[in-house]
């Protein structure tokens, strides 16, 4: 459960989730969940891209209170407003992410997932795979060409 108040937890959990998901997502049973799913990253992104706007706005702010280990101030200021700066351009980067993720969602809403397509693909992607079997199983190419060092053919 998030903190609401401990940014290092919630970070935490956040990642866990989206370990879960990518496990998750390798196999999916029922097509319709692909809109839910799109639904909820859209929202998680548009949350992340909040996070590193406030983180950048957060580094800003406190830059004066920067230094190094060995106490250089400058120094730290400096790696301060860097850090603000790399976080504002990763949250106008995420920016484009979101909108994409939302336009796929867009898209695959508009999709009715029938079941016999599904096994149809499967098959033809099984029969393709076959057929490349067996193409690689029918010996060297017609040009004969093979690689003296290891006997094998090109």
């Amino acid at each position: 459960m998030p903190t609401y108040d401990v940014p290092s937890r919630d970070a935490d959990e956040l990642a866990e989730a989206a370990r879960g998901l990518a496990y998750a997502t390798r196999q999916i049973e029922s097509p319709e969940d692909t809109y839910e799913v799109l639904g909820s990253l859209h929202l998680t992104l548009s949350r992340i891209q909040q996070g590193l706007q406030q983180l950048a706005a957060w580094h800003d702010r406190h830059a004066s209170f920067a230094a190094t280990d060995d106490g250089d101030r400058a120094a730290g200021h400096d790696h301060a407003v860097k850090a603000g700066g790399w976080l504002t351009i990763a949250a106008a980067s995420t920016e484009q992410v979101v909108q994409l993720v939302m336009k796929a969602h867009s898209e695959n809403g508009r999709i009715a997932w029938q079941p016999e397509a599904a096994r149809t693909q499967s098959t033809g992607l099984a029969e393709a795979l076959a057929e490349r079997e067996a193409a690689l199983d029918s010996g060297p190419p017609a040009s004969g060409h093979t690689n003296q060092s290891t006997g094998l053919s090109r």
